[in-house]
């Protein structure tokens, strides 16, 4: 069985949608994202796995991090990363429902001195799989 993370990451890059966006496969990883990559990127980390149920089925939750120039382009890029939400099977593990609990664009963040620091948006999930 493959790693929940390695099936994440197959659903958000399969298809087109992210890299129409201007997110190429590249810039979809996991846990952190480069300070000197390219923008916009969208990374994900998985905050907790437990049994769902006897039968096999695992509860996963999952952060979704868009990062971005501006705050509207992190906030545009939300409905785009949740439309890659698809059920389905990804590097062996079954991807049965995923229950977005909130989402949230972030305010502007003050790097040092007058710099602004890249956008952020989050997409909080529950992903049930087996």
């Amino acid at each position: 069985m493959a790693l929940i993370e390695e099936s994440i990451r197959t659903m958000l890059i399969t298809g087109s949608t992210l890299s129409s966006a201007g997110v190429p496969d590249s810039r979809v990883t996991h846990g952190y994202r480069l300070q000197e990559t390219d923008l916009p990127a969208v990374t994900f980390e998985v905050t907790g796995t437990a049994d769902a149920d006897t039968g096999g089925l695992n509860s996963s939750n999952v952060q979704f991090t868009i990062v971005a120039s501006t705050t509207l382009a992190a906030g545009d890029l939300v409905a785009t990363v949740k439309s890659r939400f698809v059920t389905g099977t990804y590097n062996s593990n079954s991807v049965d429902a995923i229950v977005v609990l909130d989402e949230t664009v972030n305010p502007p963040a003050v790097g040092f001195g007058d710099e602004q620091e890249p956008a952020t948006a989050t997409v909080n999930t529950v992903i049930y799989w087996s």
